[in-house]
Parts: C-alpha cells; sequence; structure tokens
C-alpha cells in the first residue's frame, strides 16, 4: 500500500515541478517581451481577447505584462510549497 501512495506522491511531484518550470520558462518570455515593448521604435502592439486582436498601447502592455509576471510568481512561489509538501511526504514513505 505504501509503495502505492509513494508511487503517487512521485507522480504528483512530477508534474508539480513541470509546472513549475513551464511558468519560470513563460516568466521568461514575460522578460522578452518586455525588453521588445521597451526598445525604442513606435510599433503597433496587439491583445487577443477571444477571436479578436485589440491595439493597445505600450503603457497597456507593460501594465498588462507586470499584472502576469505578478500571477505567475505566486503560482510558482505556491507550486514551489507544494513541491516540498510532496518531497516531505516522499520522504516519510520511504526508509
Amino acid at each position: 500500500m505504501e509503495a502505492v501512495k509513494a508511487y503517487d506522491l512521485g507522480l504528483q511531484l512530477r508534474r508539480v515541478k513541470e509546472l513549475r518550470k513551464a511558468l519560470e520558462l513563460k516568466l521568461g518570455e514575460l522578460d522578452h517581451a518586455e525588453e521588445l515593448i521597451k526598445s525604442g521604435g513606435e510599433r503597433k502592439l496587439f491583445r487577443a481577447f477571444s477571436d479578436v486582436l485589440v491595439e493597445v498601447t505600450r503603457e497597456e502592455a507593460l501594465e498588462h505584462i507586470e499584472r502576469t509576471r505578478l500571477l505567475y510568481k505566486s503560482e510558482i512561489e505556491r507550486l514551489k510549497m507544494r513541491e516540498k509538501e510532496l518531497t516531505e511526504g516522499l520522504s516519510k514513505l520511504q526508509p
């Protein structure tokens, strides 16, 4: 029974780690997007809403990036805590 529980915790841990890594990659993409927006030059910026593209100002785009960055960071912290819980659970099950 403990082997099954350990296997399940291992799978959960792997999923949580994969999700955290994916969000960290997304954070990198946000940094790159912010650099592109901040780099000089006038260019049109668009944001997708459902099936519609809407033109946004540079400030709106930067605000959206910052809000998304904060969301990703809080989710990454939550996932790190979950990783710690799962790791502790696994260590208790394994001798």
